[in-house]
């Protein structure tokens, strides 16, 4: 019997409803989608799941090279005028989620992967993000296991900023915070005194929040240094003259401060505070061998010192709001005689498209050698070879819409993350996208699921029945498994690899009224089982041998066609539309472009 179109259809017409929303359920990356570019997919295309409220934001793979870091996982933190809740995102190379949560409904920025005796955690900072150009907050720290291990403040009763958060190799940590100053202004040309943020970094013991070191830009830098005017506007909320927005923290004890607007960079004793050396803006005290290249650089951000020890990365802005004509945006690594006072320009990293960021950014070298770039308020990321090389473009907004802060993230990042979440994994009776009845399941961070088992039972599940995880670790490996005094009734019915966030299973006419699904890893062992599923509250509608809808009698089910008839001619139309458009693009663009 030849199939009905209506399932097609409507699923045709769901995608065109979600397309300004979202992408219904876990998908791969696009490649070089134009129409993504082009806000075809909305300001902030996101993937959205059955199993979980939770969302993701949709990539668009411009270019891409196995030459590519596979192994570890991309650190987001979107945010933005259409970004809705602020979350902090994990997502594997393909793409697919792999955690993500928001925060007590804070501003969330830099989640990273740090070390500290011995074991991994996640870092961000979650706080108020209006606070004059800077934060106040606190750094979270959680566990394998997802759960808070610690909260940091800024030592004295300050606030962190969310600038930076770095564990040193000692155990202490290093982040940034600011104080507000009354300050003489004659310096800036005003005859007054007025309100001026003092940036400060502060290292800081992790247990017991004791202060170790503080060093402030006001000792060390004069009003007339920086390169922002000091505006009237802004004089109840203070001027931020300095901005403080990285801190890197060396073998040789001393630390390594970026200040956006001196366009400069401070090295800075790790003992007596005293400077010893200025990178940049009008206190540069370094010759540059590469005719301005080295120490040119403008608005800059995440400025590290490399493992050699010689030579210093930085994303380089190039401009601001004010000035965005300037450019180039680039990340940057310049080698530093310090005997010498030389700064020579080694190698610099520019996009292919060429766009700007013209605020937020960073720059991190991978396990692999390959350097990652992460464009700010240019919801976009690229990976490049050591020698500037660009390997892999990645958008997460459309292109056209960069520099608008419309979604954005303060820095991206890689690393490699074992999670094992406490709670169950998620799991749900609906319809998939040909309107067959499907269980999806999902379980948020758990990145050691190999495969999925799908259970069935003729009888209710004991209300008596529980399920413990336990986690155990050593010093080389961690396990976790999960005890079952339900599993007697129980009996496996199919089983599906994990390859993606959220997995599917079609059902069978023959499967009984109650399911669950069981997360397994590499090595068979139970990580974790869904609660249980009552199919019987949905009717088993495919228990009739066929779980497509078919009762076209149904007034219901008429609508629906009806609707679907003409949702998906728009949709043609408006596919049409795009095709057209996207030749009218190419022929006029420049010949010599």
């Amino acid at each position: 019997m030849r199939s009905s179109p209506w399932p097609r259809l409507l699923h045709l017409a769901a995608l065109s409803i979600t397309a300004s929303y979202g992408v219904l359920g876990d998908r791969p990356a696009l490649y070089n989608d134009y129409g993504f570019d082009r806000e075809a997919y909305g300001l902030h295309p996101m993937q959205k799941f059955r199993s979980v409220g939770a969302e993701a934001p949709l990539l668009n793979i411009i270019q891409s090279s196995p030459k590519c870091e596979q192994s570890l996982y991309t650190m987001l933190a979107p945010r933005g005028l259409v970004a809705g809740t602020p979350q902090i995102t994990m997502l594997d190379q393909q793409g697919h989620l792999v955690w993500t949560t928001t925060w007590n409904e804070q501003q969330l920025y830099n989640l990273m992967v740090q070390e500290y005796r011995g074991e991994k955690y996640i870092t961000f900072w979650g706080g108020d993000d209006a606070v004059g150009g800077h934060g106040a907050g606190k750094v979270y720290m959680l566990d394998k296991n997802y759960e808070v291990f610690k909260e940091i403040d800024a030592a004295n009763g300050r606030k962190a900023d969310l600038h930076d958060f770095r564990i040193t190799k000692e155990g202490t940590a290093v982040l940034t915070a600011y104080e507000l100053y009354d300050r003489d202004l004659h310096e800036v040309g005003q005859d007054r005194e007025g309100p001026v943020w003092d940036c400060m970094i502060q290292e800081i013991d992790i247990e017991t929040g004791d202060l170790i070191f503080e060093w402030r830009a006001m000792l060390a830098y004069p009003l007339a240094s920086t390169y922002t005017d000091y505006d009237d506007g802004i004089d109840g909320a203070g001027w931020d003259y300095f901005h403080l927005n990285s801190i890197d923290k060396d073998a040789r004890g001393n630390y390594l401060v970026s200040s956006r607007y001196m366009h400069s960079l401070t090295y800075i004793d790790g003992e007596s505070g005293e400077t010893i050396w200025i990178l940049g803006g009008k206190m540069n005290m370094f010759e540059d061998l590469s005719g301005g290249n080295a120490t040119n650089f403008q608005f800059q951000h995440d400025a590290r010192w490399s493992a050699d020890g010689e030579t210093i990365t930085i994303f380089d802005n190039g401009i601001d709001d004010w000035h965005r004509e300037d450019g180039p945006t680039r990340g940057l690594r310049v080698r530093l005689d310090e005997a010498n006072m030389t700064a020579t320009l080694v190698q610099e990293y520019i996009n292919p498209h060429h766009f700007h960021a013209k605020s937020q950014g960073s720059l991190q070298e991978l396990p692999n050698g390959n350097v990652l770039v992460g464009y700010g308020d240019s919801a976009a990321f690229t990976e490049f070879t050591r020698d500037g090389v660009p390997l892999c473009d990645t958008h997460f907004a459309p292109e056209s819409r960069y520099m608008t802060s419309d979604v954005q993230s303060y820095r991206v990042y890689k690393y490699e993350w074992h999670g094992w979440p406490t709670t169950q994994p998620d799991a749900v009776l609906t319809l998939d996208e040909d309107l067959k009845w499907a269980a999806f399941v999902s379980w948020n961070g758990a990145t050691e699921v190999w495969r999925w088992v799908l259970q069935g039972s003729e009888q209710p599940p004991s209300p008596n029945a529980t399920t413990t995880t336990t986690t155990t670790t050593t010093t080389t490996t961690t396990t976790t498994t999960t005890a079952d005094d339900d599993h007697q009734q129980w009996q496996d019915l199919d089983s599906v690899l994990k390859t993606e966030f959220e997995t599917g299973f079609e059902m069978k006419y023959w499967y009984p009224p109650y399911l669950r699904l069981v997360a397994k890893d590499s090595k068979h062992k139970i990580l974790g089982i869904s609660n249980p599923l009552n199919s019987t509250e949905v009717g088993q509608p495919w228990a009739t041998n066929d779980s497509r809808l078919t009762d076209t009698g149904n007034d219901l089910y008429a609508l629906m066609f009806a609707f679907c008839f003409f949702t998906s001619i728009a949709m043609v139309v408006r596919m049409v539309y795009m095709r057209w458009f996207a030749r009218r693009a190419r022929r006029w663009l420049p010949r010599w472009s």
